[in-house]
This record gives structure tokens, C-alpha cells and sequence, in this order.
């Protein structure tokens, strides 16, 4: 009987093509699409550290440049974006010092935040008191993305404190959150100023007091302000070597003649 091998060659053909697109297709679904879905995540990423920095100059200029408010249209992917108004928060900033008629005289501020908090990389990114601070979870520590608009004039030995509170409308609820397309906008409810005369003897010192009590930052911000409080370019203060564990930390400035602090009350519409 004569044996008919062409269709016997056409199925082993078949076989290992077939063969070779499903070891094709396994290979790219094992390397190269957790590889697609990193890259995903890094600009995911790097988009919302350019957005928070946008931010940050929408508050500048309502604060600075007498703006009514500032709309800024975003994307948040990969995460979630949420306001936390003072009420929510437990940080603080303590400024103290004693001005020339001896009085002691302590300004203490809860600012409100927001922050972008990254579901794939484990990281915060945070709109804090006029800064933009960045907190990888998974290690200890923090960095500014940006700095806040204090500044030390030599000349006249002043000391220049900007302090920036973000909320929502007196009497509406105080947490805002937002995934995907959106808009923030902002604008300025109040300013309130307080200018000293600081005594020759006395020091500045200003106290940051992480928010113990939140579980996505534990341990605040203190890395991060601790940095730019103690940097020569910034406001050159000293610090304990406890700082910054998850405590109460001190900086101090002397040297001072003058203490301006500027408080700026901004309210988050829609987010």
C-alpha cells in the first residue's frame, strides 16, 4: 500500500511553527511585559513630579503675583491623588524666638498637603507647605523635588518665612480625592502676616513634627526639611543628630535682627 508522508511532513511543519510563537509569545509575556509595565510606572511617575511642581507655581503666583485663582488640568495614573486638609493632618511647624521687649513669642502652623501616592512604586509625592517632596515607602527618608520660598536676607538679617496651607471651603469636607482626568483649581481665601523685631540674644528655632499617626508616612517629612533647613544655599541651621527620627526636631538660626512670617490661607475648589 503506498503511504501518502506529504501530510504527515505538513503537521510536523505545523507543530513547530506553532510550537515556536507560543515560546515567542511566553518569553515576551515573561520579561517583556513586566519590562512595558516599569517603564509605565516611571512615567507615570515622572509626569506627576512635573504636575505637583506646576502646582507649586499655581500657589506662587496667587500668593505672590495677587492672582484670583489658577485652574491646571492633569492626568493621574497609576495612583491616586488626594487632598488632606489641616483637620486631617497632624504635622505641624513650631517657630519661636523672643523679640527685643523680651515677650517669647511661638507661631505654631498645621498645613494641609497633597499628595500623589503611587500604587506601583510604593511612593509619595507630596505638596506640603509651599514644597514638593518626594518619599520612596519601601526605605527611610525623603527628598524636596522643590524648594519652599524661604529665604535669609544677610544684608538686613532678616529672617523671611512663607507658610502655605492648602484646604478645602470653610464648612465643606476636608479630604479630595482624584484618579485619571482632572482639574485643581486653587485660589487664595486669606494672608496674615506677623513681623518681629528679634532680641540680639535670642535664637530662631524652628520645630517640625512629623504626623506619627499616618500610615502612609510614618515618619513625615523630616529628611526632607531637614536637608533644606540645614543647607548653607537655603537658611544654614544647625540640628541635632537625632534629626530626623520620627520625633520632635529642632533647628535653630542666630544671628537674626528681624522674623517676617507670611501665612497664605488657599483653598482647593475641585480636585
Amino acid at each position: 500500500m503506498e503511504q501518502k508522508r506529504e501530510a504527515v511532513s505538513e503537521s510536523i511543519g505545523y507543530l513547530i511553527i506553532f510550537s515556536l510563537i507560543l515560546t515567542g509569545i511566553g518569553l515576551i509575556t515573561l520579561y517583556g511585559y513586566p519590562l512595558l509595565m516599569q517603564q509605565q510606572s516611571s512615567a507615570n511617575m515622572r509626569n506627576m513630579e512635573q504636575t505637583m511642581i506646576v502646582l507649586q507655581n499655581d500657589i506662587k503666583s496667587l500668593s505672590y503675583k495677587l492672582a484670583n485663582y489658577k485652574e491646571t488640568a492633569l492626568r493621574v495614573s497609576g495612583g491616586s491623588l488626594s487632598l488632606y486638609g489641616p483637620s486631617y493632618t497632624l504635622q505641624k511647624f513650631d517657630i519661636t524666638w523672643t523679640d527685643t521687649l523680651g515677650n517669647h513669642n511661638d507661631y505654631t502652623f498645621i498645613p494641609g498637603e497633597l499628595h500623589y501616592f503611587s500604587t506601583n512604586d510604593n511612593t509619595v509625592i507630596t505638596l506640603e507647605n509651599g514644597a514638593v517632596i518626594e518619599k520612596p515607602l519601601a526605605t527611610n527618608g525623603s527628598f524636596m523635588l522643590a524648594d519652599p520660598r524661604w529665604y535669609l536676607d544677610t544684608s538686613s538679617k532678616t529672617l523671611v518665612i512663607n507658610l502655605m496651607n492648602l484646604s478645602t471651603e470653610p464648612g465643606t469636607v476636608q479630604q479630595l480625592s482624584e484618579t485619571g482626568i482632572g482639574t485643581v483649581r486653587t485660589r487664595l481665601l486669606s494672608t496674615n502676616m506677623n513681623l518681629s523685631t528679634v532680641s540680639s540674644t535670642t535664637m530662631v528655632t524652628i520645630t517640625y513634627y512629623p504626623d506619627n499617626n499616618q500610615t502612609i508616612t510614618p515618619d513625615g517629612y523630616s529628611l526632607a526639611w531637614k536637608t533644606y533647613l540645614t543647607d548653607p544655599s537655603n537658611l544654614g541651621m544647625s540640628c541635632p543628630d537625632n534629626f530626623p527620627k520620627p520625633i520632635t526636631c529642632t533647628s535653630t538660626i542666630g544671628n537674626i535682627n528681624n522674623i517676617v512670617i507670611k501665612e497664605y490661607d488657599l483653598v482647593v475648589e475641585t480636585l
